[in-house]
């Protein structure tokens, strides 16, 4: 079998960017060769290769975990089952972050619930400063530290542990947190891709998913300098009741963001003293 019928056969059961993967992780052919060498044979083996992996994604694996990476803000991410594949929604987060760090000359960050560590090595790489970030799963933590140093060049204080649990007594400039918050009518409703990805980094609690940001709302205050900057990610849906609850917990000067798709998908508030 050429490279071409290979192709051939894989796009008879999945679409031509899995398409593609797959027959780089079974070849080693990049994209470039894959078109260039379109006439080569295919080795028995990396043909068995690549069904098997054809028959991984077929049944609910997501792409990003077979290969082990996933690309992000122009970095190669290592991802598994223990991570939430990182999205380009949350890419407006990052963007976020870092239009507010440049008001300040050397923010002191803190990303929550970090999972691969996307947020935090894409911030720390762009700032040319690090980040310091933390998650409740021993072996997300594990992952994000391992991206981190192969991003940054540099050893990331990641700390395991709920939200602000290991940062007691420690204050920052900004606080930047992709939490979960979907409801579990919303995840229910989501495919098979999404429920081989941790649960625990998708359902928020509470009838409208919002009880983990509730609480990180409610206790970012402690852990913010005046002026410091508390910035989320969250449903397009739950916008304004985030903006509610910022207000409630003392926050000002209040502002969503839109993503590419053009629908509000960061929401941030500045902690002022009284």
């Amino acid at each position: 079998m050429r490279v071409s019928e290979l192709r051939r056969e894989l796009l008879k059961h999945t679409e031509s960017t899995d398409a593609r993967i797959i027959i780089e992780l079974a070849t080693g052919l990049n994209d470039v060769k894959q078109i260039t060498e379109s006439g080569s044979d295919v080795s028995k083996e990396a043909e068995k290769k690549a069904f098997e992996i054809l028959e991984m994604r077929l049944s609910g694996m997501p792409m990003a975990y077979i290969s082990g990476e996933k690309e992000f803000y122009g970095h190669s991410f290592h991802v598994t089952p223990d991570t939430l594949i990182p999205r380009p929604d949350t890419e407006t987060l990052v963007d976020t972050v870092l239009k507010l760090a440049a008001e300040s000359e050397s923010p002191e960050i803190l990303d929550l619930c970090t999972g691969s560590g996307a947020i935090a090595a894409s911030v720390a790489y762009a700032l040319k400063r690090d980040v310091a970030f933390s998650d409740i799963s021993k072996n997300a933590l594990e992952i994000a530290k391992e991206n981190y140093e192969r991003i940054t060049g540099r050893k990331g204080d990641g700390r395991l542990g709920s939200l602000f649990m290991p940062w007691s007594g420690m204050q920052f400039d900004i606080i930047a947190s992709n939490p979960p918050y979907l409801t579990d009518k919303w995840y229910e409703e989501t495919d098979k891709d999404v429920k081989a990805e941790p649960e625990n980094a998708f359902i928020g609690g509470g009838a409208d998913g919002l009880g983990i940001i509730r609480e990180i709302v409610a206790t970012a205050p402690s852990y913010l300098r005046n002026n410091g900057i508390l910035a989320m990610e969250c449903d397009y849906r739950q916008i304004g009741i985030c903006g509610s609850l910022l207000e409630k917990s003392g926050f000002r000067d209040i502002h969503s963001v839109r993503d590419l798709a053009g629908k509000e998908r960061v929401i941030y508030g500045r902690r002022l003293s009284e």
